[in-house]
């Protein structure tokens, strides 16, 4: 996942499920155990209202009298709600007139104790009571002179309290999931609203490549500013450094080219020796060869992230129309195969050198026909230089190979070659010799830009 926004929003959103079903779960708990509090209360005030209308009589056994039941609901077959009296050994002694099924297996409470049970179907409540039949009243928790022991239940069906419970939970689970919604649209909102200044800076950075803009200019919250004024920082840097490195280059240039003039003066004087000239002038211009060949190589800028990108067409179009003059006599012909709009993130000087030592190198071989081609896919620009010239000698792949120097080779071998090369490697990229459709060398370049 390498959104920061995708992350965001799915580490809150696995964070707020978890609330939801964490808060469903624990007010479904609650509700289930309030609905069987008010179950439980309820019944136990069913049993004290049937100890109420209990009687001995004569037979000396507690019992309730068909017209005592204190709850209608008693005498109706199917209505829900039955009621038993059981005696100490737990044989039933009395059953509500609706009374039917089988008796449920209840262990008997202690005197004055309950016990609430939640069966497969229906809730029972069993209350233990302590009879004295001598006086034909109730007696809780103390001995009389003839005591008998009775458990009363009162059982009742819990279809009622299920379809409560399912239409709180339908209620609650669909509450919780409209509002998990509301909040999942909140909070992407809120993400949106929270990210868009890292989207801004973004598109700011998108511009400054692009140059459409030449650095950081909105204003950005505390956490974003630093980041900002660093990037502002190392734009500003990246260019004084260059700019200081190309002064200090062409400071270099400039003085080496007073004792360059002087030695060539030696040279080129009638006055000096011939054994003496003879000796000089092959030295001096290696020296001037290499000299123009380091410098060049020192120069290249290199691949910047947020560099002004250069439009490639234009600059190809310029050198055709100068090699056109230089090579006069041959009359070349340049076909651009360059799209108008391409644009390379690269030194405008670096293209113009390795364009122009391709070009040239094309134009001095070739008998008439020149084909420049540029690509650009995934920050990677793709140049191809063809001619119908007699093509590459075999020793050309030589000057590629790292460790060559460019003062190994004599005068027209290939120095601009060389320094394509190293433009090459600068840029992290690949050359290729081969042969062209046309006939003639074909020089492929790929440059990470």
């Amino acid at each position: 996942m390498k959104s920061l926004r995708a992350r965001l929003l799915f580490a809150a959103s696995l964070v707020l499920a978890v609330f939801m079903l964490l808060s469903g779960e624990a007010l479904e708990q609650a509700f289930r155990s309030a609905a069987q509090q008010v179950q439980r209360d309820k019944m136990q005030g069913l049993v004290y209202a049937l100890l109420g209308a209990a009687d001995t009589g004569e037979s000396q056994t507690l019992a309730i009298p068909p017209n005592a039941l204190p709850d209608p609901r008693l005498a109706h077959p199917q209505s829900g709600l039955q009621a038993l009296i059981f005696d100490a050994h737990g044989k039933v002694i009395w059953r509500s007139p609706n009374f039917e099924g089988e008796v449920p297996q209840i262990q008997a409470p202690g005197v004055g104790d309950s016990q609430f049970l939640e069966l497969e179907d229906r809730f029972v409540l069993a209350y233990g009571v302590r009879w004295a039949a001598d006086t034909g009243g109730l007696h809780l928790f103390r001995s009389t002179p003839r005591p008998r022991r009775y458990t009363v239940a009162v059982i009742e069906d819990d279809t009622p309290y299920r379809t409560q419970l399912g239409v709180f939970r339908r209620t609650l689970w669909f509450g919780l999931g409209g509002a998990g919604a509301v909040l999942m649209l909140l909070q992407l909102l809120v993400l949106r609203w929270g990210l868009q200044p890292l989207r801004r800076l973004a598109g700011e950075l998108q511009r400054i490549e692009s140059g459409e803009q030449t650095r950081i200019e909105s204003s950005y919250p505390d956490e974003l500013r630093p980041l900002a004024q660093g990037l502002n920082a190392m734009i500003q840097s990246e260019r004084n450094q260059q700019t200081r490195y190309r002064n200090a280059l062409d400071d270099l240039a400039h003085s080496l080219k007073t004792p360059l003039a002087v030695l060539r003066g030696v040279v080129d004087d009638p006055g000096t020796a011939p054994a003496l000239r003879q000796k000089l002038s092959e030295p001096l211009a290696q020296i001037q060869a290499i000299t123009e060949h380091q410098l060049r190589k020192a120069a290249a800028a290199g691949r910047r992230t947020l560099a002004e990108p250069v439009r490639l067409r234009p600059l190809a179009e310029k050198l055709a129309a100068a090699l056109t003059k230089v090579y006069a006599d041959k009359s070349p012909q340049f076909e651009l195969d360059i799209a108008d709009p391409l644009r390379a993130r690269a030194d405008e000087g670096d293209l113009y050198e390795l364009l122009g030592n391709l070009m040239d190198n094309a134009g001095k071989w070739c008998r008439r026909r020149i084909r420049v081609g540029a690509r650009l896919a995934s920050r990677e620009l793709r140049l191809r230089v063809e001619d119908d010239g007699p093509g590459f000698p075999p020793d050309a792949e030589q000057l590629l190979q790292r460790g060559v120097r460019a003062d190994s080779l004599t005068p027209g071998q290939g120095i601009g070659l060389g320094a394509v090369a190293e433009l090459v490697r600068v840029y992290d990229g690949e050359i290729a010799l081969g042969r062209s459709e046309l006939g003639g060398a074909q020089v492929d370049v790929k440059l990470s830009v």
